[in-house]
């Protein structure tokens, strides 16, 4: 706006001559039967017989039906606030007390239009009595609408007095959250007495409306960034930066309302104050564009925590093309660890003074999260490393736990399209647009200046919260760069053994249609038989390119079938891959019984008989707690009220199988488990061990540490008759690397082969590992290499099997594993056959091939010194073939020792070499140390 240099004072309408009773809210409830049905009234001045007041409805816009209601002969005070329902059960359960009455008037559906009268005569008014709300700006479907501050009773209905949930904002949702859901008793009165009656709008710097944290207010809501001038009258002049108004040409910025801000030359110069606002315009009172400098008569109101101008009276375009007449505020997120909280009440950047205003981010910011981008077209990016998750690096702890979550959240925002609406095309979303597969983009992600104006709203449903979310002004704002590469194909390991932790994502041949599983449970997977075929592609395609030995299957439906007839999920799986590679190359464990455990899920493995074959004199065994009961370490423990394996909230029940390597010859154990998931732990007592005590480790982390201390103490037992130290614990323990579970079975035998860094899994844009093949410390001698194929973690579900909520087919592309799951495959290579390589010609040829491909080379960061120590093992090895061909085997010993001693992994002395095959190259030292029976 134009500096008027007028000072700020306080303005209002005066009450009407009957203004004593207004409607101020009305609400379509989500409960059984559509309830609560009803209304919201609020007194504004005190009423001696409310007999005189009346309520009625108009359905489906079949016009009135006049007075249908009439309010009971009492008194009532003023700043009462009055509710009607059409019943009372169902609007108790949901608001936590009782109406005030019930009558069968307000037995309304989002598209009926409610009249408030006074002696008979009509006089304030909701929606259109002739018209079917359906489909306009007033419709309330399964939502709701709120009175704005200020207003007065009028027998002419104006959406600008009213502020709308979206339709169908209520659904699943059971009880009201007044500061997220429907905002009852929020109405102020304004004042009914007029003092100073002028009606001039008060002319305003968009800096004083926003105000500082000095001048700021707080409500009833506990929001403390409330505007100073809150329902003062206001005439802004400032420019357009963002057009999101309906009914107008841009179908992907529809948010009722546009952003303005002032142009630089009428900043404050606060950094504190925000220099932008929004405009709640739901009529699109004068259309606008950006780069529009407009003239603005509204009122200031707050909602959902967003300072906004409302109850718009007019709007004038004064001039075009002043977008360059505006400063877009630069905005660091790596310069402040402030944070304040969402309406979700979970930690967010402090960005209030950016509120409203065309905003550039300052640094590179990666995509972390994608979970709701097929739902509300929003993801979430970070300035700065993604983060791990807390308990990936840290012991739990709450107080660095807390700490941490703001350290994280004082550098993220959610970046979203220009829509409060569910399951639109994703292509809304600037950036993001024509979206497919080959093309999509990948957590890890990257945009440099991400642009936009920074907005302070839900998404229009109770799913998303109110949160600041940067959203694009035009179309071809931001562009986001694959810096996080999709993966081709399935990454390579060495060995002749390869073993693989997978994730089925809930494969179920029984359909999610209606139908029970074998066990009486609801299927989890896909919907129709579509679904289902996209699904196995996807999973083909995937366990076609890991090319591995023996899987380790999680999600599985949960049931077993010893004749491969085709009617499980895991035969349906197996099938599958023999018609995709040839007859007979995948068999299934059958485990000895229909079910494994009681879950509707379960693991399962399946295998190449061409490379394994199940150890003769064992059978596959079930860990339940049956069989945990028998353990020593649990002879006190009381199973019934504290099961670990059986019933809800428990472990999935864990298979065991022993295998003999054909070729090698060795017997080794594999153990697959499911561990209980950190979630639905709510209702646990605060003192209970498996309570989620926000440490970072989640709720049933005792639950899952006595599964790993069962699978520990089960596998001494020898459980599928052959006794074999070599034993893998894989699967998902639901679990990150520095928690119990983990910690546990590290410190009694098994090695983990990822390191603390790796990830296979992102949940609320954190990254860490649940997936895991450990390996006992006998095994881990034949141990080469271990890769994470992230070729699900890291993508957006979007781009899985699922056809629902009208998604997009073209998403999909069955050529490839594109996000089959969401946690990534752990392949793991071993090298079985044991006979030592006793050739130190060999060695030194595996060492040359190994330096030329990159899986070795020198040690540090210096690339001249890593030159220089990759020639010196070369010389190394070379001297060793010449000393042992000239016989000179104490020599060559001796030079054996020195290239084992720069290549264990030790830190005395430091190994020359690094690389993926470092272990591989020591085992190769070993094996000719030991063929040339070295002492």
């Amino acid at each position: 706006m134009k500096r008027l240099g007028l000072a700020i004072a306080l303005a209002g309408g005066c009450a009407s001559a009957h203004a004593n009773l207004l409607l101020t809210a009305v609400f379509d409830g989500p409960l059984s039967g559509g309830v609560p049905k009803g209304v919201e009234l609020y007194v504004l001045d005190d009423i001696a017989d409310l007999s005189s007041y009346g309520l009625g409805s108009a359905n489906n816009g079949g016009g009135s039906d006049g007075e249908e209601f009439t309010f009971p002969p009492i008194s009532v005070s003023a700043g009462t606030y009055l509710y009607v329902a059409s019943e009372n059960d169902g609007f108790t359960a949901f608001f936590g007390f009782a109406p005030d009455f019930t009558s069968s008037a307000m037995s309304i559906n989002g598209d009926d239009a409610i009249e408030l009268f006074h002696n008979g005569t009509l006089f304030d008014l909701f929606g259109e009595p002739n018209a079917d709300g359906t489909g306009t700006a007033w419709e309330y479907m399964d939502g709701w609408a709120y009175r704005a501050t200020g207003s007065e009773p009028s027998a002419i209905f104006t959406t600008a007095q009213w502020s709308f949930s979206q339709p169908n904002a209520l659904d699943g949702e059971t009880v009201n959250n007044a500061e997220t859901l429907i905002p009852i008793g929020s109405f102020a009165d304004g004042g009914t007495g007029c003092g100073d009656c002028s009606n001039e709008p008060v002319a305003a710097f968009i800096s004083a409306i926003q105000g500082t944290p000095d001048t700021q207010t707080s409500n009833s809501f506990g929001e403390t960034d409330v505007s100073p001038m809150l329902d003062v009258r206001v005439v802004v002049e400032a420019v357009v930066v963002g057009d999101f108004q309906d009914s107008d040409s841009d179908t992907k910025r529809d948010l009722s309302g546009f952003y303005i801000q002032e142009e630089t030359t009428d900043e404050d110069g606060d950094p504190a104050s925000s220099e932008g606002v929004f405009v709640f315009d739901p009529d699109t009172t004068t259309d606008v564009n950006v780069g529009d400098r407009v003239k603005v008569v509204a009122t200031v109101d707050q909602y959902f925590g967003e300072t906004q101008l409302s109850s718009v009276e007019s709007i004038e375009v004064v001039a075009q093309n002043q977008l360059g007449s505006v400063t877009a505020a630069s905005v660091s997120l790596l310069s402040s660890d402030a944070v304040t909280l969402s309406g979700a009440d979970r930690y967010q950047a402090d960005l209030e003074a950016y509120e409203g205003m065309l905003v550039t981010l300052a640094e590179p910011v990666h995509i972390i999260e994608q979970f709701q981008l097929d739902r509300f077209n929003e993801i979430r990016v970070t300035a700065g490393d993604r983060p791990a998750q807390f308990s990936q690096l840290n012991t739990p702890d709450p107080a660095a736990y807390d700490a941490w979550l703001q350290q994280t959240a004082a550098r993220g925002i959610v970046y979203d399209d220009g829509l409060n609406e569910q399951n639109a095309a994703i292509d809304m979303l600037a950036g993001f647009n024509p979206y497919a597969e080959a093309t999509a983009p990948r957590m890890g992600d990257t945009a440099y200046e991400l642009t936009g104006v920074m907005d302070y709203k839900w998404a229009g449903n109770g799913s998303s919260q109110s949160t600041w979310r940067l959203r694009a002004h035009t179309d071809d704002a931001n562009t986001f760069i694959a810096t996080n590469p999709r993966p081709a194909a399935a990454p390579q390991v060495n060995g002749n053994l390869r073993i693989t932790s997978f994730n089925v994502l809930n494969l179920f041949k029984t359909l999610d249609n209606g139908a029970s599983t074998a066990l009486g449970h609801d299927p989890r997977g896909a919907n129709n038989a579509e679904e289902l075929t996209r699904q196995l592609q996807k999973t083909v395609n995937a366990i076609v390119s890991l090319d591995a030995d023996v899987l380790g299957l999680v999600e599985l439906e949960n049931e077993f079938d010893p004749v491969n007839d085709g009617s499980t999920a895991i035969e349906l799986l197996v099938n599958a891959l023999n018609s995709r590679t040839g007859s007979n190359t995948f068999a299934y464990v059958y485990p000895g019984s229909q079910f494994v455990g009681t879950d509707a899920i379960a693991v399962g493995v399946i295998y190449k008989p061409a490379v394994v074959a199940i150890a003769d004199g064992s059978i596959p065994v079930i860990l339940d707690d049956t069989v945990a009961a028998t353990l020593p370490i649990f002879a006190d423990h009381d199973f019934v009220n504290d099961p670990l394996f059986d019933g809800p909230s428990t472990n999935r029940a864990s298979l065991a199988v022993t295998f003999t390597h054909i070729s090698g010859g060795d017997n080794f154990t594999v153990v697959v488990n499911h561990l209980k998931s950190k979630g639905s732990g709510d209702d646990l007592a605060s003192d209970d061990p498996n309570a989620d005590h926000m440490d970072g480790a989640g709720a049933w982390n005792q639950r899952r540490l006595d599964g790993a201390r069962a699978v520990d103490a089960w596998l001494h037992t020898a459980p599928t008759g052959i006794a074999d130290n070599d034993a893998i614990i894989m699967g998902d323990l639901n679990a990150y690397a520095a928690e119990a579970p983990l910690t546990f079975l590290l410190s009694n035998g098994y090695s983990n082969v990822e390191s603390a860094e790796s990830y296979s899994y992102v949940f609320d844009g954190q990254v860490g590992t649940l997936d895991y093949v450990l390996l006992s410390d006998s095994l881990y001698s034949k141990f080469e290499q271990a890769e994470i194929w992230h070729v699900n973690s890291d993508e957006a579900d979007a781009l899985d099997y699922n056809t629902d909520y009208g998604r997009s087919l073209t998403y999909y592309d069955g050529s490839t594993a594109t996000r089959n799951s969401d946690h990534d495959p752990v392949l793991v290579g071993l090298r079985m056959d044991s006979a030592p390589v006793a050739d130190p010609e060999s060695l030194k040829l595996a060492f040359d091939t190994w330096i030329a491909d990159g899986t070795l080379s020198g040690a540090g960061e210096n690339p001249l010194a890593r030159i220089d120590r990759a020639g010196y093992f070369s010389r190394l090895l070379a001297h060793i073939v010449d000393l042992n061909s000239e016989g000179r085997l104490n020599q060559a010993c001796n030079k054996l020792a020195e290239a084992d001693n720069r290549s264990d992994g030790m830190d005395t002395p430091r190994d020359t070499l690094e690389g993926v095959n470092m272990a591989a190259l020591n085992r190769m030292i070993n094996d000719v140390t030991a063929g040339l029976s070295c002492n």
